[in-house]
């Protein structure tokens, strides 16, 4: 129904916007004068004059770029503001650009670099597919430590394609954050991206049954933004519209995360107020009623078309014992999907939950792929920083889902069943012990788990495994662990990580990431095989060893060490750690008369 409003409105007024004449950059010579336009407060368009200082040749490699001094009230306290991006600037009535960088460091002096309306119209032109991140060199490993690095380089993938310039001195000027229900210590990730946060939430009156047509179109200069989260909380970027061309609409006048093409919502904004400052003067908006979608993100610009609507992925987010539900709509991007789902879970979490010290969260959820398996999560997570934890896990097996090597995938939607609680919930492996150290083939081996929990308290928990059905005479190890000791064992003797290149294999890996509640009992003995992409292959015959030994370089193979023979796993309710390792052997049956 949404989709219909739009395209009727749109239809409506279309027509009624004049044409427009444009200026080429060979036309435009220093000290020409002209008039830019922007929103400075509320939606009404106000103008500013500027004049011509100079061109910038080959800003980069096929495009210049014009440099303007520019006047205005607005502008003399903080230079040029963070939401001018997209601004159109005219000579002589035609359109030559939009006003879409500024000098760095801390410059007063509102100088701005004007994207030419050549290189902006550009923009549409484009159909590649969207921008898939390279991650060959990434290798399946979920511990801790590898997490934080993966999450570390999607941070910096997202700040350096926003802050790209061929001109360190000439920057794009930053779009500005605009949300409702988030919270600072949610979005640092992208605190280097844009403007600080704001949070605002500005009620207006909407009759749905006297809509009028501006509602639901743009023009120059009007405020625009883009959710990239939306619904019970919201966190867009915004910017300005540079030129309107029938359902084509331009705006920022530089990248937005230069992403090629895309599906994201555009947005109406509304201008609150100014706030300069020496460092990065800004505007102050809210977001508004949809529009359309954007379809390009590109160095030139971005380009989206009226009365269209994108693709959302629904993130579903319950709090069960605060009996509160998150219901968000994130945008569809391999690489920012990631990172906005870290967000969402963050800022729910820190915002039932204390921002700092102790805490515990026992986690349920899934993520719906289409025609693929579904990814299942369910753990819990300890300590003075599990809600970052556990966000930071959902980030990197988005990432890798939405990357994975062999084909792209459709999250359909994503649900997380959340139970937290104000203190730890941790226990200690202190102390194991088995019945004896020889054992028939298949006999039952009595193990005693003794822990001790966060208050110093001891507890015992006793389970029965079998015994491997091996030659009399044979060794094997009883290993029984947390999951960072088990996953660290198979890391130093196994060599099983690795990135697989089929996506279901992908898949059944992210299903198996060992849990923080569970003791795992591994049964192994030494053994020369192999690891190929995600399954272990012992007791090769020479011949078949040869033959696959032969193929020792592919990056989804390597040598073992250790077979596995058998893994169970013990469910704890607490976060556990330590680990024990016993060497036993198998006996003899003797004879019964």
């Amino acid at each position: 129904m949404k989709k219909n409003i739009l395209l009727i409105f749109w239809l409506g007024v279309t027509c009624l916007l004049p044409a427009m004449e444009f200026m080429k950059l060979s036309e435009i010579k220093p000290g020409m004068e002209g008039e830019g336009q922007t929103i400075f407060k509320g939606s009404t368009i106000e103008t500013f004059k500027f004049k011509v200082l100079g061109i910038l040749d080959k800003f980069v490699s096929d495009k210049n770029m014009i440099i303007a001094e520019l006047f205005a009230p607005e502008l003399t306290d903080g230079g040029v503001i963070a939401g001018m991006s997209g601004s159109p600037a005219y000579i002589d009535g035609k359109l030559i650009g939009s006003v879409s960088y500024g000098l760095s460091n801390f410059m007063k002096k509102p100088i701005a670099g004007i994207t030419p309306i050549e290189d902006i119209l550009k923009t549409s032109e484009y159909s590649t597919p969207v921008a898939n991140v390279e991650i060959s060199d990434i290798k399946i490993d979920f511990k801790k430590e590898s997490i934080e690095r993966v999450a570390g380089m999607i941070r910096n993938q997202l700040v350096s394609r926003m802050n790209f310039s061929p001109a360190k001195s000439m920057m794009p000027i930053k779009l500005f954050s605009n949300s409702r229900g988030f919270i600072p210590e949610a979005v640092t990730i992208l605190q280097d991206v844009f403007v600080p946060l704001q949070n605002l939430s500005i009620a207006k009156d909407f009759n749905k049954k006297k809509l009028k047509d501006e509602v639901f179109t743009v023009q120059p200069a009007d405020a625009v933004s883009i959710p990239l989260i939306r619904g019970d909380a919201l966190y867009a970027a915004t910017g300005t519209v540079t030129h309107v061309d029938g359902n084509k609409v331009y705006v920022f006048g530089h990248p937005f995360f230069n992403l090629g093409t895309v599906d994201f919502p555009l947005h109406r904004a509304e201008i609150i107020s100014l706030i300069p400052s020496y460092e990065n003067s800004f505007k102050l908006a809210v977001t508004r009623n949809m529009v359309g979608a954007v379809q390009q993100d590109r160095f030139s610009g971005v380009q989206g078309e009226l009365g269209k609507t994108p693709y959302m992925i629904p993130l579903k987010i319950f709090l069960k014992n605060r009996n509160k539900i998150f219901n968000l709509e994130l945008i569809s991007h391999p690489l920012l999907t990631p990172t906005l789902t870290y967000m969402s879970l963050l800022n729910a979490l820190l915002a039932e939950y204390q921002e700092f010290g102790f805490q515990s969260i026992a986690i349920r959820g899934k993520i719906f792929i289409e025609n693929e398996a579904n990814v299942v999560l369910e753990d819990l997570f300890s300590g003075t920083s599990a809600c970052d934890e556990f966000s930071t896990l959902v980030m990197v097996i988005n990432y890798f889902l939405m990357n994975n090597k062999e084909k792209s995938i459709k999250i359909q939607k994503m649900d997380f069943e959340i139970s937290g609680r104000e203190a730890i919930k941790n226990a200690a492996l202190e102390n194991v012990l088995i019945d004896k150290n020889a054992y028939l083939p298949g006999e039952p081996i009595a193990i005693r788990l003794y822990l001790k929990n966060e208050k110093g308290d001891n507890f015992e928990e006793q389970v029965t495994i079998k015994a491997p059905s091996l030659k009399p005479g044979s060794v094997f190890y009883l290993m029984a662990a947390d999951a960072k000791e088990v996953s660290e064992f198979d890391t130093k003797f196994m060599k099983s990580v690795y990135f697989p290149s089929k996506l279901n294999s992908l898949i059944r890996a992210i299903n198996n990431i060992r849990k923080n509640n569970r003791i795992y009992l591994k049964i192994f003995v030494p053994s020369q095989g192999l690891f190929i992409s995600g399954f272990e292959y012992s007791y090769l015959p020479p011949s078949i060893s040869n033959v696959l030994l032969y193929n020792s370089i592919s990056k989804d193979q390597s040598n073992v060490q250790v077979s596995t023979i058998a893994e169970y796993q013990y469910e704890i309710p607490a976060a556990v750690s330590g680990k024990k390792i016993f060497k036993l052997s198998i006996k003899e049956r003797k004879n019964e008369s």
